[in-house]
């Protein structure tokens, strides 16, 4: 499936793709992130994968955070728990 936003396939990678700004004071927002997976997941029920395509100098903890937002609801409803990780 092709979710609404994402870019065509001969654009940069994430050029086009949905984006989660970044909270008023530089944090990344993981809740925003989780939010967005429900919103992914109620469309694709089945779907138990996710790809997270990181930049080289994305340190461990923004990765495991990022992991553990796609993952599972705070209230530990299962979301995309089979990671694989890529880089750009």
């Amino acid at each position: 499936g092709v979710l609404p936003g994402l870019a065509e396939p001969t654009a940069a990678p994430g050029e086009g793709a949905p984006t989660i700004p970044k909270k008023a004071d530089g944090a990344y927002d993981y809740e925003s992130l989780t939010a967005k997976m429900v919103e992914i997941k109620a469309t694709f029920k089945d779907e138990s994968k996710v790809v997270i395509a990181a930049e080289a100098d994305t340190d461990y903890e923004t990765l495991v955070a990022t992991m553990d937002a796609t993952r599972e609801t705070v209230d530990r409803k299962r979301l995309f728990p089979d990671v694989t990780l890529s880089t750009f």
